[in-house]
């Protein structure tokens, strides 16, 4: 069986999969309506009591179980499966339903199936779904589709053998991999998309035994899972709208872990007996890029004078009780690969700053700031540093669906809002894809786009590391992008609870967390 990617290129993924696929939202918008409920939490198939039943709240809200159609969410991770994974601080992929692989040349992989793995219904996991699954998410253009882009051909070789041709040499190829799940072929074909919501069939270490979305996800270990028994038979991730409401339902000790807390709950929840509360970065950031098609930021001196007038410490200070993680001088922050320590932020220097637009001859520059209404306290502070430095801004934004419109066909405004999430792949070239991007691009240099060009495509991990930090050096030297923070996440979790690792910002990893009962 084979599958030709070439008739999904070019065709626009729609707004809501671009939505989810979190490249500013980092994926904390809720969307409601009521998908399907099969019973409350400690009431499910598996037997268990709520005596054993873990909770763990979350402001992540999902609204739907199809695994093709979200990307980085607890329920992918933990109810489904991929080829590899390659999590966060990972240098190699791990091998997860390909037990091994090989690639034969720049752009053709060999993956090898591991044997005897089902899905909770009992039925094997075969090369034929892993096929399936890889094209499904193209030919409907799901969310998924922005991890196989670089994919030509999709070809089942034998009963345990898949071969992966890209277009070109990809070297994100494998982490790209592990953020595409396999459902199971039969089931999908008689259920359709609607009735996999309501029945979902995976093979990852949890069957999901209920889900509403004004309620949550209910999961119980599936024993048959290849890799062995979860720490906790049954886990109920509980949804809230209200960052304030689940620190309270924390503090009260009506859940036992808490997922994406407020930056306010470091200190609110700060020396609460029998709680630990911590911020980790999230994998989102918050990327700010200048407009140097137009005036006044066409010259490099006043994008360079915007550069010193940002004290981002100040900022994320202000708005994440200094919990954020410093864009040092680069794109990329520490932890993502291609960050380099021997590049430093340039220093807040506001008499430098006016110096240099006087010398532009820019000083009193009207400039617009243009973001989603999510961000604009953080966008008044930037613009209050930047007036202060001598710019005259104006700060307009926007609901999300104006947003999205403005980042793909383009913008007129002089600062303009990316932001980007790494979504699993913690690489600086998710965030490097932004500089050039749009039909209106803010950046035209053909120097840049060939610094692009020559790290997406080496595959040596070391001469490709050396290529995107000089990336960053050229986008340092240009000042392209204002130099802010990466958000953070914050979790807690109550005494006796262990395992709850908060670390990969939007997902949560379920199989290690316990709780004394």
């Amino acid at each position: 069986m084979s599958k030709s990617f070439l008739s999904g290129q070019g065709r626009a993924i729609d707004r809501r999969n671009f939505l989810r696929g979190g490249l500013a939202l980092g994926g904390l918008i809720a969307a409601g309506g009521a998908l399907s409920a099969c019973g409350g939490p400690g009431a499910s198939s598996e037997g268990g009591s709520k005596a054993s039943l873990l909770t763990i709240g979350t402001v992540i809200v999902d609204d739907t179980l199809n695994p093709m159609n979200e990307q980085y969410t607890t329920f992918q991770f933990n109810a489904f499966d991929t080829l590899v994974r390659r999590l966060r601080g990972a240098s190699e992929a791990a091998p997860r339903l390909a037990e091994e692989w090989t690639r034969t040349s720049d752009t053709v992989w060999t993956f090898k199936l591991r044997q005897g793995v089902t899905f909770h219904d009992g039925s094997p996991v075969t090369i034929d779904d892993v096929v399936f699954s890889l094209t499904e998410v193209t030919a409907k253009q799901y969310a998924g589709t922005m991890f196989l882009t670089s994919v030509k051909d999709v070809r089942k070789v034998d009963a345990t053998t898949l071969r992966i041709e890209t277009n070109a040499p990809d070297p994100l190829l494998l982490a790209r991999l592990g953020q595409v799940f396999v459902v199971p072929e039969a089931h999908w074909k008689k259920v359709g998309e609607d009735g996999f919501n309501a029945a979902p069939i995976g093979s990852g270490q949890f069957k999901i035994n209920s889900f509403g979305v004004d309620r949550g996800i209910e999961f119980a270990a599936f024993d048959g899972f290849y890799g062995g028994k979860p720490k906790t038979s049954e886990i109920f991730l509980r949804y809230f709208t209200d960052p304030g409401a689940l620190a309270s339902a924390l503090e009260a000790g009506e859940i036992d872990a808490a997922q994406n807390l407020s930056a306010e709950s470091l200190k609110t929840l700060e020396g609460v007996g029998g709680l630990t509360v911590a911020a980790d970065f999230s994998g989102n950031q918050n990327m700010f890029q200048l407009n140097t098609t137009k005036a006044p930021f066409d010259d490099v001196r006043v994008r360079r004078a915007a550069v010193k007038a940002i004290d981002a410490p100040a900022l994320m200070q202000a708005l994440t009780y200094g919990a954020g993680l410093l864009e040092d001088g680069q794109v990329a922050v520490e932890g993502v690969f291609g960050y380099t320590p021997s590049i430093t932020r340039p220093a807040y220097d506001l008499e430098g700053a006016k110096s240099l637009l006087k010398e532009a001859g820019a000083e009193g520059a009207e400039i617009e700031i243009f973001g989603m209404n999510l961000y604009k306290k953080l966008f008044e502070a930037v613009g209050a540093q930047l007036q202060e430095a001598g710019f005259k801004p104006k700060i307009t934004s926007v609901e999300v669906p104006v947003w999205v419109q403005s980042f793909r066909n383009g913008s007129d405004a002089h600062v303009f809002y990316r932001g980007g999430s790494y979504t699993g792949i913690f690489d600086a070239d998710r965030m490097y894809g932004h500089v050039s991007s749009s039909k209106k691009p803010f950046v035209e240099d053909a120097k840049w786009d060939a610094l692009l060009k020559a790290e997406r495509t080496e595959m040596d991990p070391a001469k490709r590391e050396k290529k995107l930090i000089e990336c960053a050096r050229y986008l340092n030297d240009q000042a392209y992008v204002l130099y802010t923070y990466g958000g953070p996440t914050v979790g807690g979790y109550r005494d006796g609870v262990t395992g709850f690792d908060n670390s990969n910002g939007l997902m949560l990893l379920l199989d290690s967390v316990a709780k004394e009962v």
